[in-house]
């Protein structure tokens, strides 16, 4: 892992950086590759850099995340077909719905079935090919204009409780103080790291951050995917309310200072991070460095789905508009849609379908997404 120190400047700045290994050169899955995301929980890769289709992509996330600026609410593009994150000033850090037709840039849905691309996947997953997918999502990280964003640190993965995965419209942090039990806890990252060794191993997916610009937004701590947190990083991910019900723990963050051993990931245009989700990390941008980032992969298709579908996940709602299938450019994209989309059913309330951004237009009289029974009603001021 190569890091380089810089100098702190007002904007806030990253002092330590992870910069590409030119011993990663090689394309695709390499020996060298995968030892240094199994060691660090992350690597930095290259294949894109050059890539006919990286300004394409830069210029159409430009404009999308202009467009969904909080002043345009939906008159230059209908962001409510999609689910776009916002700060409190309701400016975008995270663009869903990029390759949803009301978006206008087919280039997103192009790209991730392009040839460049699944000639990437089939790399790294043992030779997937297109006819065994199923659908994955996509968004676009961009950088709000006017104030410093920080997110919390975190894993990508439920450490506490039962262990299943956030479900952002109704997220369960366990049933209290004792589903955050050092005992509970333990079991749980057992389970993760049993995980991790299997994914490693099959590869039956790719999900990548690729930089359209240079980024140096990711920070992490390389290691943290495969070891037990130290008293000070459980202080940092432990919920505010739990440590107001009396888990026990360690005061010792004063909620600003850089964690020991963290780095920001620092990408040139065309080169993507791959990491695993257990690492410790955040996301930090601040206006005078542009963010537009895709993040982009895809999955293999686990056979037959027999059970019931499910109410999505809000910031996937976007994606059962049949419209997105009729977009997608190959029939192979439109199979692997309906594999996902057969386990999976829209909910309904606003809170099931839309950011509080999109809710708090619909109820001021504006239909907006769906445009259903639902969304009508709400417009019209009735009790739903």
């Amino acid at each position: 892992m190569d890091t380089n120190k810089s100098v702190k400047t007002e904007t806030y700045r990253a002092t330590t950086f992870a910069d590409f290994n030119p011993e990663h050169t090689a394309p695709g899955v390499t020996p060298e590759r995968l030892a240094h995301l199994k060691e660090h929980g992350f690597v930095i890769i290259n294949d894109f850099v050059g890539n006919p289709w990286i300004p394409e992509l830069r210029e159409a996330g430009r404009r999308v995340t202009e467009a969904c600026a909080p002043e345009n609410k939906y008159d230059v593009i209908d962001c409510s077909k999609g689910y776009v994150h916002r700060t409190g000033q309701d400016q975008p850090w995270a663009i869903r719905g990029i390759i949803h037709p009301a978006f206008g840039e087919s280039c997103f849905a192009e790209f991730h079935g392009s040839t460049e691309f699944l000639d990437f996947v089939a790399s790294w997953c043992h030779g997937l090919q297109p006819e065994d997918l199923t659908f994955s999502g996509m968004l676009l990280w961009a950088n709000p204009r006017t104030h410093e964003n920080k997110l919390g640190w975190h894993r990508d993965v439920t450490w506490w409780g039962t262990g299943k995965s956030y479900f952002a419209q109704r997220e369960v942090r366990g049933d209290g103080p004792e589903a955050y039990s050092e005992e509970v806890e333990r079991k749980i990252w057992q389970e993760i790291q049993e995980r991790n060794a299997k994914n490693i191993e099959k590869r039956n997916g790719v999900s990548m951050f690729l930089a359209l610009v240079d980024d140096e937004c990711h920070e992490l701590i390389p290691g943290s995917h495969d070891r037990w947190r130290t008293p000070y990083e459980h202080d940092v991910l432990l919920p505010k309310a739990m440590k107001d019900q009396g888990v026990p723990h360690t005061p010792s963050w004063n909620g600003t200072a850089p964690l020991p051993g963290q780095v920001a990931i620092r990408l040139k245009a065309g080169e993507a991070l791959i990491r695993n989700g257990a690492t410790i990390h955040t996301g930090h941008t601040v206006p005078e460095r542009e963010r537009n980032t895709l993040s982009i992969g895809w999955s293999k298709w686990g056979g037959e789905f027999t059970g019931e579908p499910s109410v999505t996940d809000v910031r996937h709602a976007w994606q059962l508009d049949p419209a997105v299938r009729e977009a997608l450019p190959h029939e192979w994209m439109k199979t692997a849609w309906d594999r996902w989309n057969a386990t999976q059913k829209l909910g309904d309330t606003l809170e099931d379908r839309y950011v509080g951004f999109d809710i708090r237009h619909i109820k001021s009289g504006m239909v907006l997404g769906w445009r259903g029974e639902l969304e009508q009603k709400a417009a019209a001021g009735e009790e739903i």
